[in-house]
């Protein structure tokens, strides 16, 4: 990057970083495809900003056309790219030579080491606690439980959104120098995100899948059931074999969610009928 005379260009206020945090939460996936994924969404999301940085008909289509390449990152914990990026944008605004392959290399450079933290913590671990609580509710009755899911997620997602952006902007092109991308945090802290999340997979699992069998047979004049001694290998042991199978047939076999619930309640109910289940 070579400096200019600098420019006058607008600062970038609050105000516009909070109609790019809109933007993002909203429509982060928007015009998905498989090609370019989440560049659609990145432009549009970043578009008041350049709209005040290049207020020239050519110079904003050239903006916009800069960051229709291929992006994908987790859209919670990787919102301080778009932060970083509108402060590097900024920058090239004020007369600073940045190369357009030079503002995408950032991207290029932020959205796997983001994503691998994100999909970890966000969508693994956050969601599956709140699901977890909504679910409570709901099987008892409480028709807030997926009231309340809907607003924490919204509520949180937007306060990580609104952070991620903010500290973005005021890093700026110092966010690739932040200890948290490094490899060796990357892996450790994807590591024991993982494993927190398997365990609240395992809890969820335990606690919301009920699968018991009512088989029994009478040795000696006492009667032994399937479920007693299934219970002294494992509490809730058919309930983690079922998880087992659906997660096999999900990743292994590309089966997919509507597949695998007309699996269940067809299996359920043969179960049923047959006094196997």
């Amino acid at each position: 990057m070579q400096e200019q005379p600098a420019k006058a260009v607008p600062e970038i206020t609050k105000k516009d970083l909070r109609a790019v945090t809109l933007r993002w939460l909203f429509f982060n996936t928007s015009a998905w495809n498989w090609e370019r994924m989440q560049h659609t969404a990145f432009a549009w999301s970043l578009l008041p900003v350049l709209k005040k940085l290049y207020p020239g008909r050519e110079e904003l289509g050239a903006a916009l056309k800069r960051h229709m390449v291929f992006f994908n990152t987790e859209m919670t914990i990787g919102s301080p790219i778009i932060g970083a990026i509108a402060a590097i944008e900024r920058q090239k605004a004020a007369g600073e030579e940045i190369a357009d392959e030079t503002i995408n290399a950032i991207k290029s450079g932020l959205m796997g080491p983001f994503a691998a933290i994100g999909d970890s913590l966000w969508a693994s671990a956050v969601n599956a606690i709140l699901l977890s609580f909504a679910m409570s509710m709901a099987l008892q009755g409480n028709i807030l439980g997926p009231v309340i899911y809907a607003i924490a997620w919204i509520a949180l997602t937007w306060y990580m959104m609104s952070t991620g952006i903010n500290l973005g902007y005021r890093l700026g092109v110092d966010v690739l120098d932040s200890e948290l991308l490094t490899p060796q945090t990357i892996e450790r802290v994807t590591r024991s995100l993982n494993i927190l999340g398997l365990v609240v997979v395992g809890a969820l699992s335990a606690t919301f899948v009920s699968l018991s069998t009512p088989i029994q047979w009478t040795l000696q004049q006492k009667a032994t059931t399937l479920q007693s001694i299934l219970d002294g290998m494992m509490p809730k042991f058919l309930p983690l074999l079922w998880v087992g199978l659906v997660w096999y047939l999900h990743q292994f076999r590309n089966w997919s969610i509507m597949k695998l619930l007309g699996f269940t309640i067809v299996v359920g109910f043969v179960g049923s009928l047959l006094k196997i289940f």
